[in-house]
């Protein structure tokens, strides 16, 4: 009889993801790459993330403003800690970083993108990243973000 705890564990981690744009609201939660967030290129005014193994953080930077601070939580009516952004004012960039969890060898990166630009891994700024995703002063209507 296999006890619980000798099972393998899946290393596989699942990361689900929603938009809110200037145009539609909230829309529905994305898993991993099987769609993209965001709808007819209407900008993105919120994000809202969360995986299902390990935690992650992240921040989104208001286009013609500032860096907003990180968070971790994923709920769209918690304005403190549940969403990036602020539903209101758009969003041209995003940082996001994935801790892996003990259990789970080699370490995971968050892997995402805005729009058509090139992917970003965590917040790394090797290999011609920049730390983030996106571009500063061009409006986020495409998000999308995998664990790998």
């Amino acid at each position: 009889k296999v006890k619980l705890e000798d099972k393998p564990i899946s290393n596989e981690v699942n990361v689900y993801y929603r938009v809110k744009t200037q145009k539609h609201g909230w829309l529905k939660e994305v898993k991993n790459l099987e769609d993209y967030a965001g709808w007819e290129n209407s900008p993105i005014t919120g994000l809202a993330i969360r995986v299902d193994k390990g935690s992650i953080k992240y921040r989104v930077h208001i286009k013609g403003g500032n860096w907003l601070p990180y968070v971790t939580g994923y709920d769209i009516n918690n304005f403190e800690n549940g969403f990036a952004g602020d539903g209101v004012n758009v969003i041209d960039c995003v940082e996001c970083y994935y801790y892996t969890p003990n259990n789970i060898r080699p370490y995971k990166k968050a892997k995402y993108k805005i729009n058509n630009y090139p992917y970003q891994y965590d917040n790394e700024k090797t290999n011609g990243q920049d730390g983030y995703a996106g571009v500063y002063g061009v409006s986020a209507t495409k998000f999308q973000i995998t664990i790998e």
